[in-house]
């Protein structure tokens, strides 16, 4: 009975966890008919069939807002990946643009728009992140990812003065046991400048490690430290539900370009 509880727990602990999972982005999105959608590119040209040697429509701006109108079944590379070429309109103009130009997924927090993209070399998956800041003009970062889907979600400064805003790269843990976690990338309007990358892995309750950050802003958080906290526990007897749980936490100042020992 208490191998069957435990088989029980493991597998609707597994399929609990997936559930509770928002919607990540992953390679090769298909965008939908009617889909609103901002372009990743910057100079794309909107052309007047679905290949690169047709006559240009128009030169759109990267953050231009697009409406799918149809998908071509032709295809082309484009940062490792064979993407569709799709029919859109922009204002009253319509024409082609290539899949892997298009925003896999974008979020806007006061007058700045982040915009996601994917790409891959040899083996390697890279979560691409440009910002525009009010302006046409942009800034990027391109990171390794450590599962091949993601979902991005950005916030305020969260009382670090000297940044825009920021956002934090989601990795999804595609099953039990396999390690999760993300980073956090601060816009300061000059550059997204990665900080610092978190882990987390589960098995069903029996174990977990994660690590979170806590920002001044934050509740618990404390005035120019960003405090990380780390934790890890074990399911040490099932049946009194007895477990063990360890708390490590460690304070850091930003310095504007990397992350230090806090210091009075």
């Amino acid at each position: 009975m208490k191998l069957f509880k435990l088989m029980l727990f493991l597998f609707f602990g597994c399929t609990l966890y997936a559930e509770a999972q928002e919607v990540y982005i992953e390679p090769l999105k298909e965008f939908t008919i009617n889909q609103k959608v901002y372009l990743f590119g910057n100079d794309v040209k909107l052309r007047k069939e679905p290949n690169t040697n047709s006559e240009v429509v128009s030169l759109l701006k990267i953050a231009s807002e697009v409406i799918i109108i149809e998908k071509s079944h032709l295809k082309q590379l484009y940062n490792g990946y064979m993407h569709n070429w799709y029919k859109v309109k922009y204002k009253n103009e319509e024409g082609f643009i290539l899949g892997g130009l298009l925003a896999l997924d974008s979020k806007k927090i006061n007058d700045s728009v982040y915009l996601a993209s994917l790409k891959k070399e040899n083996e390697d998956t890279y979560a691409s992140i440009r910002v525009v800041n009010g302006h046409n003009e942009y800034i990027e970062n391109s990171s390794k990812l450590k599962t091949t889907t993601f979902s991005i979600k950005v916030y305020n400064n969260k009382g670090i003065d000297s940044i825009k805003n920021m956002i934090y790269v989601d990795y999804l843990a595609e099953a039990c046991g396999v390690e999760g976690g993300g980073y956090y990338l601060f816009n300061n309007e000059t550059a997204l400048v990665k900080v610092i990358e978190l882990s987390s892995i589960s098995e069903a309750g029996l174990f977990w490690f994660k690590e979170n950050i806590v920002f001044p802003s934050d509740v618990g958080g404390k005035k120019d430290k960003i405090i990380i906290k780390r934790e890890a526990g074990e399911m040490i007897d099932e049946e009194s539900n007895h477990t063990k749980v360890t708390i490590e936490t460690k304070e850091f100042s930003w310095e504007g370009k990397q992350l230090a020992f806090y210091t009075k």
